[in-house]
């Protein structure tokens, strides 16, 4: 095909460059973000020679390729004359659901300081179970400095946001800092702490003197204010000052502002927050918490919870404890471990056996999304009996206010963050071998479908004779999972055999592995996807997940490089499943054939989970 000629084309059929607001590829597919739908001639695109299908998916616009899409989006690059980003400088910003774009937010700044979060809160559990066994003194110097290690987090947690939310804003990450800085100014703290100065005046209107240590709201909005300034700034100060000037006007206007009125409308907004749920909790406690200790799997599966983490945090700051976010995600983890240990104890399936014991552990540590994607969510009925034993415990915990004292990941080791005064860790524990001991009998008393082995393939009398006269071509599967056909994968351009033949797994493991000898021929900048050629001239495309390439390589690492020679069981990439599924992405992994047309047919296996390089995936018919 004529690539330049192909993405001039593509280009028109779009609406033009003025149309265009963002683009970029995967390993089979261009990719738009379109300012209007409706000036895009879709069908006219699909007849074009060279593309192999298009639509519209996930708020894009996606034109199928195939195997030469890194040269047609080459093209279409130089004709745009987009930058780095693949943005268009004067396209307009594409408007999408406001709730979507709200939890896009929350989420891409809290997930990437979670670490330190989590850390610091850990330690704090551990210093309260040392006091609690008088293994430390509260008045020792060694307590004193595990405090500060522990509390840096939290008291500096605008710090952390403000780099965060510079990346997310896609502004400068100094000035924001320092925005961050200025509402951590030690005589700004020292003027809240005191009675004498409650304002000060700048140009004649009053500044609150408020605290913000281990605020939320107030430094995200001053961010998002900062990214509208830079750029204001950035387009009228000549480029010759703008190192001088930019920075300055920056600072100048945006301080002012955010400490006048955006941190003041934050600091009350997270108290609102907080006060609203903890007020649901006071007048409804046992239904409040029979709800959210029910629906919590739901709400973290559709990434919903990030919207909670400013009221937790102000919560923290105002009272010192949690009642809600923690303790729900604590009751509905440990029901997700007994669930999971219900199967263990029934399923008569060798590797199902295996899966749940080895999902079974990380589910009482907290992790419970290899349980939930892996056990119960596949099996449906435990995952229903988890959502009782949740919707038990939160009860509980809502009858009698369980609070818990730090943020930490919600296992078992976060038991001693529930050490508070009066019986609230007995009540604690109560809730928790409630929604365990619940949801291990709902479980085992409900049943699930089993399976006594696993399917072996069906071959017809014609295939084994094929299989005789050693014509065949069998790959094992590179990845570990769950088996899915290729037509119930929800994108059509995989579902529709654009690509070519193949089937899908959701995978239970972090690994893709080399599944013959062969050659590295493609790798994508994204990381997501891979393609392999064997010694016999298969090639395999796969793809882990779907909408992976918007997470731009996060959560992924190739482990091999293009024209790299590969054997079978090489490690070809691993990608961090418990991430994936926070960013909401599908987990779906199509495994194609990309020249399937060179093959008489593609039979994929009958099984319902394979395991990598151990069971045969598909048998080619040369």
């Amino acid at each position: 095909m004529d690539k330049q000629k192909l993405a001039a084309k593509i280009i028109k059929e779009m609406g033009g460059k003025e149309n265009i607001i963002q683009n970029w590829h995967c390993i089979t597919r261009l990719r738009f973000n379109v300012t209007s739908n409706n000036e895009v001639n879709i069908d006219n695109i699909k007849a074009l020679d060279g593309v192999l299908g298009a639509q519209f998916q996930s708020g894009q616009f996606q034109v199928i390729i195939g195997n030469q899409v890194a040269e047609v989006h080459a093209e279409i690059s130089n004709i745009l004359g987009t930058g780095e980003n693949n943005q268009l400088p004067s396209a307009k910003k594409q408007n999408g659901n406001i709730i979507e774009r709200i939890f896009d937010v929350i989420s891409g700044i809290f997930t990437p300081i979670l670490p330190a979060i989590v850390g610091g809160g850990l330690l704090k559990g551990l210093l309260a179970l040392f006091i609690a066994v008088n293994l430390l003194s509260e008045q020792s110097s060694t307590y004193e400095i595990l405090h500060f290690i522990s509390d840096a987090p939290f008291h500096f947690l605008p710090f952390l946001i403000a780099f965060s939310a510079a990346k997310k804003f896609n502004t400068d990450a100094s000035l924001s800092v320092a925005l961050a800085g200025i509402l951590m100014y030690p005589k700004i703290m020292e003027y809240a702490a005191g009675t004498e100065v409650d304002s000060l005046s700048f140009l004649g209107l009053p500044i609150p003197m408020n605290s913000y240590a281990s605020s939320v709201i107030p430094i995200i909005l001053g961010v998002w204010l900062l990214s509208y300034i830079y750029k204001g700034a950035d387009k009228i100060v000549p480029r010759s000052l703008r190192i001088i000037f930019v920075p300055l006007l920056s600072l100048v206007i945006t301080a002012p502002f955010m400490l006048m009125f955006i941190a003041p409308l934050g600091s009350y907004a997270g108290i609102y927050l907080d006060t609203f749920f903890s007020g649901m909790f006071d007048i409804a406690g046992p239904i409040a918490g029979l709800l959210m200790g029910g629906l919590m799997p739901l709400i973290v599966i559709t990434g919903m919870h990030y919207a909670f983490f400013p009221g937790t945090f102000a919560s923290f700051d105002k009272y010192g404890y949690d009642i809600m976010l923690l303790p729900m995600n604590f009751v509905a983890n440990l029901a997700q471990a007994g669930a999971t240990l219900g199967v263990l104890l029934k399923t008569k399936n060798k590797k199902m056996k295996q899966l749940s014991f080895s999902t079974f552990i990380p589910a009482l540590f907290g992790i419970t999304e290899p349980a939930i994607y892996g056990v119960t969510m596949k099996l449906k009925k435990p995952f229903y009996a988890s959502l009782i034993g949740g919707a038990v415990g939160g009860g509980i915990y809502g009858t009698f206010a369980v609070k818990t004292t730090a943020f930490t990941v919600p296992g078992i080791m976060s038991i001693p963050t529930y050490i508070f005064s009066g019986n609230n860790l007995l009540y604690a524990l109560i809730g928790v071998i409630a929604s365990f001991s619940v949801a291990l009998l709902v479980t085992v008393l409900l049943g699930f479908e089993d399976e006594d082995s696993p399917l072996e393939e069906k071959t017809s009398s014609n295939d084994k004779a094929i299989i005789e006269k050693d014509v065949t071509i069998n790959i094992p599967s590179p990845i570990t999972g769950k088996v899915m056909p290729l037509e119930s994968v929800p994108d059509q351009t995989f579902a529709d055999g654009l690509v070519g033949k193949g089937l899908a797994i959701e995978p239970v493991g972090d690994t893709v592995y080399a599944p013959f000898s062969g050659k590295v021929t493609t790798v994508v900048p994204s990381k997501h996807a891979i393609g392999i050629t064997s010694d016999d001239g298969v090639e395999l495309l796969i793809h882990v997940g779907l909408e992976t390439v918007n997470l731009n390589g996060e959560g992924f690492a190739l482990n091999v490089e293009v024209d790299d020679d590969i054997q079978l069981g090489d490690k070809l990439l691993t990608f961090d499943l418990h991430a994936l599924k926070k960013q909401n992405v599908s987990i779906i992994t199509p495994i194609i054939i990309t020249n399937s047309p060179h093959f008489l047919d593609v039979i994929a296996t009958s099984k319902k989970q394979v395991t990598a390089c151990d069971d045969k995936l598909i048998m080619l018919i040369k």
